[in-house]
């Protein structure tokens, strides 16, 4: 594979990502609420347990799991498990908001060691629906228009792609990390509120969305 083929490949699937990195999920929520607890170093952690789950994704569609990620009941049942999750910690969320404070010795919510980020990354990934569905749709369609098939091709893929979640959430901590000078408590527990509230429609959304994809007959 030329240098050239090689960086078309990487900038493709940079824009690609960053067009679904953008999108409000529970790796936003999760990523917010630890920055703001224990600064910069929680996005770095997300972000590793984040790239693990997609190494892994990458190695399945590179040995042929395509068709089996593909199919309508697998994304079904992820969809209905996935969702309950997710409105069980969007609940809790809501549930708790008003004893949050961003004094770390009172702190309502958790923080975390790194390795733990790590883990928080690939099973917040892992329960979203939405992760599935992009790799499913966009992810392989996009490998599929750009004729993948050495590792190498594979490689400059998931590194464009890293990339951008990285960049995406980089910013979203750095705002995080800089406004914790005007960020009062008040505010704090507002965003986890908004957060909560977003988490318990996404989980909505994907219970329904499970369901109709478990009704559909297998061809």
């Amino acid at each position: 594979m030329s240098p050239s083929a090689s960086f078309r490949i990487l900038r493709l699937s940079f824009l690609t990502g960053l067009a679904g990195a953008i999108m409000p999920g529970p790796l936003l929520v999760a990523t917010i609420e630890q920055t703001i607890l224990q600064g910069f170093r929680a996005v770095i952690g997300l972000m590793c347990g984040h790239a693990i789950l997609e190494a892994v994704i990458i190695l399945l569609l590179y040995y042929g799991m395509r068709e089996f990620l593909a199919r309508p009941r697998v994304r079904g049942l992820i969809g209905l498990i996935g969702g309950a999750a997710l409105l069980f910690f969007g609940m809790e969320m809501l549930r708790g908001a008003s004893s949050l404070t961003l004094d770390l010795a009172h702190a309502g919510h958790a923080t975390y060691n790194f390795p733990m980020l790590i883990l928080m990354g690939v099973a917040i990934s892992a329960m979203n629906p939405y992760f599935t569905g992009w790799w499913v749709t966009v992810g392989l369609g996009q490998s599929a228009h750009l004729q993948l098939r050495t590792p190498g091709e594979y490689l400059s893929f998931y590194v464009g792609h890293e990339a951008s979640d990285f960049a995406w959430y980089a910013l979203i901590a750095t705002f995080i990390v800089t406004g914790r000078q005007w960020l009062t408590n008040g505010m704090y527990q507002g965003l986890v509120i908004f957060c909560g509230a977003l988490l318990v429609l996404l989980a909505l959304l994907f219970i329904f969305l499970g369901t109709r994809l478990l009704r559909v007959k297998p061809k």
